[in-house]
């Protein structure tokens, strides 16, 4: 998205926009009419467009991502995955042509709706400000939903917070997990069992490349499939392994800014796909590791921390607990809904030996709010700090089962690498709109206080998560691995 404004000098300029734009409408306020009013809309794209300007770097994705309108809550999408067979197309004189056999891909999407409150004081609005109190509440609801809606765009998942859409861990993961479909219609997904980017090393006899080899194997994959890498998104806190793994290109000249480390270089693949991780992409704010989880939200809204967890080590040919993971481990579940997170139950310590698998059983407590998913964490074997390792739907029933089979590692983090575009030539990854960013002034009540909505209603597409990727249980400073 191009800067509505020149350069950096303009800073008046951008505080006279953000005002005009915050401004529209308002001379029919709420305020002004007896028994209240309707609902007005505001359009408030045009203070976005400032907003996102000025906080691209806390916005990334949201920033740069195509705004495609919808005109419905339920939203499909319908594509062409393959046009058909192209190896035996030749034939003899006055042969008819053979037929080919071309494959459509229907996606549904539901449209989410995100909303922030704001307020300013009658009072407030009297006194001599630097600023507008009322615009200073409105762009700060602004960010809020625009903050909101980049996370998850990240971690969304509509299987545990049905309000939610589904980000893009959650669409990869789901999409490389998807059997019922070809292995070239399936995303990637490569794991490095908690080592950092740059990294190489063995794990039980399995030898492991984190640094630009891993790059150039995931780049194959993709392309393999259709795709063409170009753009990484990390938590901030993985930033400086980037920088480790090119610390051998530094060089004195202060000419080439990406030799001179003036900026982390694009990582160049094996199949001349460019992946870019510092600019447009790299580093998001909201882009969050697997860390320590504490009780969060409105406590009365939130659901109750679950009445009990149990923990039972067994033996399965699918476990991942190999001899490097055996160890006592300590596992913890909070409780989960669109309101809030709840304080955790903890497991006793449980002793696992390598190839078992450990069967969590979640009793929840059935006070108060009902949880609609749980975050699972736990410890490293011998360790008593827990962090999250997965999040899974609460299964309705008077207890949820969950099997770890140390695939997701506690204490970890993701690499999300985008397709800009798909083959069709349309936008991979775009926010489908139903509203635009706006303003709903409400009528005023007894505190004579002035407050609204600030509103964006939409979801993310993703329409070939073949063409995405995504690296997993990378390791971190703070983490457990």
């Amino acid at each position: 998205m191009e800067s509505i404004f020149d350069n950096e000098f303009e800073s008046q300029a951008q505080s006279n926009e953000l005002e005009k734009a915050l401004e529209a409408g308002y001379g029919t306020n709420a305020a002004d009419f007896t028994q209240g009013r309707a609902l007005q809309r505001e359009d408030l794209e045009a203070t976005l467009v400032t907003v996102l300007d000025v906080k691209q770097k806390d916005l990334k994705l949201f920033h740069k991502l195509h705004k495609q309108p919808v005109s419905s809550t339920v939203h499909q999408v319908n594509r062409q995955t393959d046009v058909g067979g192209d190896e035996f197309l030749f034939v003899g004189e006055n042969e008819k042509a053979t037929e080919g056999d071309p494959q459509f891909q229907r996606k549904i999407y539901e449209t989410k709706y995100i909303s922030s409150k704001w307020q300013a004081s009658h009072q407030l609005t009297l006194t001599d400000n630097t600023e507008n109190v009322i615009n200073a509440s409105k762009v700060a609801a602004v960010m809020r939903v625009s903050k909101g809606t980049e996370r998850c765009m990240f971690h969304g998942n509509s299987a545990v917070s049905p309000k939610q859409y589904d980000g893009l861990i959650k669409i990869i993961e789901d999409s490389a997990k998807d059997t019922t479909k070809a292995e070239r219609l399936r995303a990637t997904v490569m794991d490095i069992r908690g080592l950092e980017i740059g990294e190489s090393g063995t794990i039980d006899g399995q030898t492991i490349d984190a640094g630009e080899t891993l790059f150039d194997d995931i780049a194959e994959k993709v392309y393999s499939k259709g795709g063409d890498l170009a753009e990484a998104y990390f938590p901030p806190v993985l930033s400086r392994q980037f920088k480790n793994m090119f610390s051998s290109r530094l060089r004195l000249s202060t000419k080439d800014e990406q030799f001179a480390m003036d900026k982390l270089p694009k990582i160049i693949t094996a199949t001349n796909s460019v992946i870019t991780i510092t600019d447009d992409a790299g580093a998001d704010k909201m882009f969050h590791v697997k860390g320590a989880v504490v009780a969060a939200g409105d406590s009365s809204l939130r659901p109750n921390t679950p009445t009990s967890i149990t923990a039972v080590a067994a033996s399965d040919s699918a476990s991942k607990f190999t001899t490097a993971y055996a160890g006592n481990y300590v596992y913890g579940v909070h409780a989960i809904n669109a309101y809030g997170i709840s304080a955790a139950a903890t497991s006793s310590s449980t002793a696992v030996a390598s190839g078992e698998k450990v069967t969590l059983t979640i009793t929840p407590d059935t006070n108060g709010a009902a949880a609609t998913g749980f975050i699972i964490t736990r410890s490293k074997a011998g360790g008593s700090d827990l962090m999250e390792m997965v999040r899974v739907p609460n299964s309705g029933e008077s207890t949820t089962v969950v099997v770890d089979f140390n695939e997701d590692l506690p204490g970890t983090a993701q690499i999300v690498l985008l397709t800009p575009s798909t083959d069709e030539m349309k936008p991979n990854a775009s926010f489908g709109q139903l509203m635009a960013m706006s303003n709903f002034d409400l009528p005023t009540d007894s505190s004579l206080a002035h407050r609204g909505v600030v509103a964006l209603y939409g979801m993310l597409e993703v329409r070939a998560p073949e063409y995405c990727a995504m690296i997993k249980n990378v390791g971190y400073t703070g983490g457990l691995y």
